[in-house]
């Protein structure tokens, strides 16, 4: 009897131990933050002299909502960093290559960047005051 008693409760210390030691964000998958829309730097013409059509707002949100995960843009080797201003190449010409969001708005996994009836699905035309 002694002998139940001492291997139920090492099974109850081993027990506490594995859960002491598992980190609580393996426990609980916790959905990342979605941080808020934010506006990019904006030239006002483009690399062939072309007027902005306006300002270009991103949201993540909206994003998440088409099913895109963080991991598909962020990441080693993927188009973007995850701090804003640190990205590299963010001009149409570096999208009509393929790189940053051209690398997915290609036409083929959503609408291309070289699609002139888009530009305004990204960029917003100023409100004139």
């Amino acid at each position: 009897m002694g002998r139940m008693i001492r291997r139920g409760t090492t099974l109850a210390l081993a027990c506490l131990l594995i859960v002491s030691f598992t980190p609580i964000r393996s426990l609980a998958q916790a959905k990342p933050k979605i941080p808020p829309p934010f506006a990019f730097e904006q030239k006002t013409t483009d690399e062939q002299g072309n007027r902005s059509p306006g300002k270009v707002t991103f949201n993540h949100k909206t994003h998440i909502e088409k099913g895109q995960k963080c991991l598909n843009c962020h990441g080693k080797g993927k188009p973007f960093k995850t701090k804003i201003g640190t990205s590299p190449d963010l001009t149409m010409k570096a999208y009509d290559e393929g790189k940053a969001c051209g690398t997915c708005h290609n036409g083929k996994i959503a609408f291309s960047t070289k699609e002139k009836d888009s530009c305004l699905k990204c960029h917003k035309v100023p409100s004139s005051s």
